[in-house]
Parts: structure tokens; sequence; C-alpha cells
């Protein structure tokens, strides 16, 4: 049944995107809109802020530092629990070694808050806010600034209004014309209307509507520097849209003195990565979440090599390197949810994104909307086991000034490893558990070098082991080249990382 409604839903979107993508290229000049009319020129410093990394930008730094993003969360907009309801769900995934979470400003789920104003006659007013609903928000970026935890924020998550109940709640909500005072019938009809149509028709009412918001949005969160922005959740709404309200943004931050850092997130994340590289004047990094799932990515290696690979596209283009982050890791139990994957396949996942030198990895959330559909593992018992294990490596390795490594080779293997590398210094291969050995060349001349093991299971580290590289060909000629290899065999079949450092 899940199948079913899977596909059903992925010819939805198919039409809906279809129909946005060719409003927008057939009425841009309709809309009366230029993107020259908005400057996506910014001027400020803001050393402390979250931004890519001077010395490596495929990663961030925040506080002046560089900062690998990994997390887990068991909701996409947190903003909208308060108390000791989010900060404890902070607390237990800080104290896990985790920083980063997804925050998506919906609406969506029973007892959310809205943005609009009640009246006492039950209808809405959309000229006036609802106070609670701001300070919610900054309750929330309070809250995660406090505990140096980095918030990727999505603006507009069109799940919210499109669709039938199992997808949306349009019925209910202040935008629908019947349900406010400000709005006469028919101004809008569905989700359509609302994102793709107010731009490509030039729906004044509801582009001023939206303005207002996203004005009032970001007076809130320029005033934090750890906020990273996303257009669109998902977005299949043209990439007139996307641009738009990228650089709306931008020159919004930039008058509270703010410079930003945003991105989009398609369906498709090949097609992320093209837009992001087409219009990297616009977009700083890409999401390319949807390679996380088993419906839209791969499994197993293909995964890690659609990493390398759009990392060597976006090394070539104009923009050169540039984050490449996963706010979205999905997955759950054996995999009852096809769409989704496994939980096996999902801390899998999550791994090879740090060993394809992704800048950031998270679980996605468990339930939908609280039902029977799992997408994520969220902040699961294991969940927090391997942010520990993630904390516990990176503590070891310095992996902003490694690469993703592939002079290694492996015979026999019932799984694929993957490697990191400063050559020359210090190596790291994960292995997910499952009958493996590495032989490794460390590519320069190396004598003896030390091995460290990190048990993910246990979650401890061995002692060093000193051991010296041997010849390929023992009878010492040089005829086929020297190449020296070093053999790794993690113990029992276990999920391993090793961490080799070159001694001598």
């Amino acid at each position: 049944m899940i199948r079913v409604n899977v596909i059903l839903f992925s010819v939805f979107f198919l039409v809906f995107s279809l129909r946005v993508e060719k409003a927008g290229a057939m009425n841009r000049e309709k809309a009366g809109i230029s993107y020259s009319e908005i400057s996506n020129t910014v001027g400020f410093d803001n050393i402390k802020s979250i931004r890519p990394y001077t010395e490596n930008p495929w990663y961030w730094e925040y506080n002046g530092k560089p900062i690998m993003l990994f997390g887990a969360s068991d909701r996409d907009n947190l903003w909208q629990w308060t108390g000791s309801m989010l900060t404890d769900h902070l607390d237990k995934m800080k104290a896990a070694g985790g920083n980063y979470v997804r925050n998506t400003m919906s609406d969506r789920n029973e007892g959310d808050t809205y943005a609009a104003k009640q009246l006492p006659n039950g209808k809405y007013d959309i000229t006036q806010w609802n106070d609670e609903y701001w300070s919610k928000l900054k309750f929330f970026l309070d809250e995660t600034q406090k505990r140096d935890i980095i918030v990727q924020l999505t603006l507009w998550d069109w799940f919210d209004l499109s669709g039938d109940e199992a997808y949306g709640r349009f019925r209910l909500h202040p935008l629908n014309p019947e349900n406010n005072i400000n709005w006469e019938p028919g101004t809008i009809s569905d989700a359509w209307d609302y994102y793709g149509g107010s731009l490509t028709n030039n729906n004044q009412e509801v582009l001023d509507y939206q303005h207002r918001f996203i004005e009032k949005l970001i007076s809130v969160t320029a005033q934090y520097g750890h906020v990273l922005y996303n257009v669109g959740n998902e977005s299949g709404l043209g990439v007139d849209w996307d641009i738009y309200w990228a650089r709306f943004i931008k020159e919004a931050a930039k008058r509270h003195g703010q410079e930003i850092y945003v991105t989009t997130m398609l369906f498709a994340p090949e097609s992320t990565v093209r837009r992001v590289m087409t219009h990297s004047d616009v977009f700083s990094f890409a999401d390319v979440s949807q390679n996380n799932q088993d419906a839209l990515g791969p499994v197993g290696k293909k995964h890690w090599e659609n990493l390398i690979f759009w990392r060597k596209i976006i090394a070539m283009g104009e923009h050169g390197p540039m984050p490449l982050n996963n706010e979205k890791v999905y997955g759950h139990g054996v995999g009852t949810n096809t769409a989704a994957g496994s939980e096996k396949e999902a801390i899998e996942r999550f791994w090879r994104n740090i060993f394809a030198g992704a800048a950031s990895t998270r679980f996605h959330r468990p339930a939908y909307r609280g039902g029977d559909i799992y997408w994520g593992i969220g902040l699961s018992e294991k969940a927090q086991q391997t942010l520990r294990a993630v904390s516990m490596f990176l503590d070891e390795f310095d992996i902003f000034n490694a690469e993703p490594y592939e002079a290694f080779s492996t015979i026999g293997n019932s799984v694929d490893p993957y490697c990191l590398a400063n050559i020359g210094e210090e190596y790291a291969i994960y292995f997910p558990g499952g009958r493996a050995t590495v032989h490794l060349d460390p590519w320069v001349s190396v004598k003896k070098v030390g091995i460290r093991w990190l048990d993910l299971a246990s979650l401890t580290w061995s002692e060093e082991e000193i051991i010296e590289a041997q010849w390929e060909n023992f009878d010492g000629t040089d005829w086929w080249g020297p190449q020296r290899i070093l053999t790794i065999i993690p113990e029992g079949h276990r999920s391993y990382v090793a961490v080799i450092k070159v001694i001598e």
C-alpha cells in the first residue's frame, strides 16, 4: 500500500512541478518582477556567524573555527515545541555530540501555531501576526544558539497546503480564503495558487502577504548567526521561485547587517547541484538530501559515488568548492517504507556522507504527522550512538585537512569500505559491518604507522598498534614500480572506523 501511495504521490508531484515550471517560463514578464531589481550583493564579514570555511570551503566554520555538522531530531519544525519539550530534545542531541538540526517554517501538525492572528469569531486576520508564533521561533533560536547548534531553516514547505488531508491542511489553514477575513473567495484555491501562482500569475494580494511574512521572518532570524537557509523543501516550484526568494532574503538580511547563505532542495539531488552551480551568484551551498533515500537515491556504494562525482563537478565550476549538506538521511527499521529504506542503510548513509566529504548529515524524523509511515530514525538510541561515534572519530581525526581517498583495493569483501586521507599524515577507513580487508596505498613513502580502531558498537578505542608497510613486489626490484601497502582488517567483521597516523 505504501508503494502505491508513493507512486501516486510522485505522479501528482510531477504534474504539479511541470505546471509551475511552465507557468514560470511563460509568465515571468507578466509577474512584473525582474531579478535585477533585487540586489544580492552583501558586504558584511560576520566572522563569528556560520559561513563556508575559508581554508576549506567544502566545510562550514562557526565562531571562526571549522565545524562538521551532524545531528538528529524527531521533528522537522522543532520551533513549534516549547519549554522543556524542546530543550530536553536539544540537550539529548547535544549530549550525544550533535550540533545540527533541521527546521521548517511548517504548521501542518496537530496543535501547531499559525502566523496569523485568530479573531473571536474563529476566523483569521492575516494582516495581524500571532505573537505566540514569533515568540516560539525566538525561543527556539535562543536555545539552539546557547548550545552552539546550527539550524538549517526552510522557508517554504509546500506540503503544508498541498494535496488532500493525507498531505496537507489547506481546508483548515488561515490562508484558505474561507478561513480569513482578508481574501475574497477564489483569491487562492490550493497550494498551486499560493506557492507557484503568486509569482508567476502576479497575484499581488498573495505576494504582498508573502513579502510581509518573509520580511518579518528575516527580521527575527537575522539577529542570529547560526542559521543556514533553504528556500524550499523538495521544491518543484520552478527556478524563478527559488531564485526570487533566495535573493529576497539575502537582501532582507543585508538590511539587518547580516550575510546569509542560501540553498534550495529539489526532489532530484542531481538537479539541486545543477541549479546551485548554474546560479552560484545566488546559492552558496547544495543540499542533496534526496540522495539519502531508496526512492530517489541509491543504496550502498553508489550513494557515496554520487557525492564524490558532485564534488568533482562543483570543483570544476566557476564558483569552486562549496558545502554539500544532507539535512535528511532517510531509513527506518527493516525498511517497511520502501521509499525511505532501512535503519541499517540510514546509519551507513550517515557515515558515507562524512567519508565522501559532505559538510553535514542528519537523521530524518521518524513518523509522518504522527502516523505509521516512518521515514527516519530521528533521535533514537541508534541515532544517539552514531552521533557519539562520529564525535569520538572527529576528536581523533582532522577531517578539515582530509579528502575522500580512493587509493586502496579490496578482494573478497562482503561490504564496501570508505576512506579519507591527508596524504603522508593520516588516513581513516570506515568499515560497515561485514567481511572486509583493505589494502591501503599511502601513496608517499611510509615506513611505519600507528593504527587505532573505534568500535562503533561499544564506542571504545583500541590501543595503538604499530605496523610497517610491506613492499608489494617481494623480490625487491622496482621493475613494476615501488608500492608500499598497508593491509587493514577489522576484527570479527564488525563495524569500525580505523584511524591510521604516520609515524615514520
